[in-house]
């Protein structure tokens, strides 16, 4: 018992020594949040109306008054940047095939249409080709865009540094990813373009936000996108908006479709929301300034 009772007292000395530690500098103002408002932020360019990860979807979600483009990146094998979400084109198109193991030519060969398992019913009368991440800067060059680099190998994140350097649009951009070793090495080689925080950060920032002490988190990142709920935790709490708010990082919440969820999001404050029908946030924003 004398034990245990010692470790509590050794453990309760560390954390209030550990509370002690001061807050963290905010981080600077960037130009990509130069608005400073809400964003209404379109999930793969908002897949629930068109065919989501293309020059087409972007154009209407610009076109609807979407503020941020979502999408995602793959490298082909003949070292080409697409737009796509997965790492196969087997969902999103007519063909089959890992985009890292084809051309560009042999992707742009097939169409793409809506995700036959999302949405089994819906028909697109257009066809659509995998586009280029360059053909849509070119298409869009005054969007801005959240890009995630989908794979682990680094020279997809080389690859993206260059293109958004040629474009010189690297204030209309925020690079993310799941895996935190790919954007950290992006941090290296590519510093002058931000980046929003990976999931093993995420994670960390989260655990320390339970404990109260998520001033220890030292952050690389300008935003997080996080989710209502994770493995049956919540995580899109009022607390952790406030005490990224407090450090400068903006939060944005995915993937969120339905009405609810999004005035939750909103009503305790996040600065975005990710979501497949960008028209239905649009839509609650504008009826909520009535």
């Amino acid at each position: 018992m004398k034990f245990f009772l010692n470790l509590i007292l050794v453990l309760a000395c560390l954390y209030g020594v550990l509370w002690l530690f001061p807050e963290p500098e905010p981080m600077e103002d960037i130009s990509f949040y130069s608005d400073a408002g809400f964003s209404v932020i379109a999930h793969r360019g908002g897949r629930g109306l068109v065919p989501g990860n293309t020059i087409e979807a972007a154009i209407n979600a610009v076109n609807i008054g979407s503020d941020i483009i979502e999408i995602d990146v793959h490298l082909t094998a003949d070292d080409i940047l697409v737009v796509r979400h997965d790492a196969s084109i087997d969902t999103t198109t007519n063909g089959s095939g890992q985009i890292s193991a084809m051309s560009l030519s042999e992707i742009q060969d097939y169409h793409a249409g809506f995700h036959e398992i999302d949405y089994p019913n819906a028909k697109y009368q257009k066809l659509i080709e995998v586009p280029t991440l360059a053909a849509l800067f070119s298409k869009l060059p005054d969007q801005r865009y959240l890009i995630e680099l989908k794979p682990q190998d680094v020279s997809a994140a080389d690859s993206l540094c260059g293109l958004i350097r040629h474009h010189k649009i690297h204030n209309q951009v925020m690079v993310g990813s799941f895996h935190t070793p790919m954007l950290k090495h992006f941090r290296r080689v590519c510093p002058e373009i931000p980046t929003s925080l990976g999931e093993s950060e995420i994670t960390q920032l989260v655990l320390l936000e339970r404990l109260n002490l998520s001033h220890l988190f030292i952050s690389e990142g300008y935003s997080i996108q996080i989710p209502m709920t994770a493995g049956g935790v919540d995580i899109l709490r009022p607390k952790l908006v406030n005490v990224m708010h407090k450090r400068n990082i903006r939060v944005d919440a995915w993937t969120l479709n339905d009405v609810n969820s999004m005035k939750y999001a909103i009503d305790i404050g996040v600065d975005g929301v990710i979501t497949d029908w960008p028209d239905v946030l649009i839509e609650l924003l504008q009826n909520s300034d009535k």
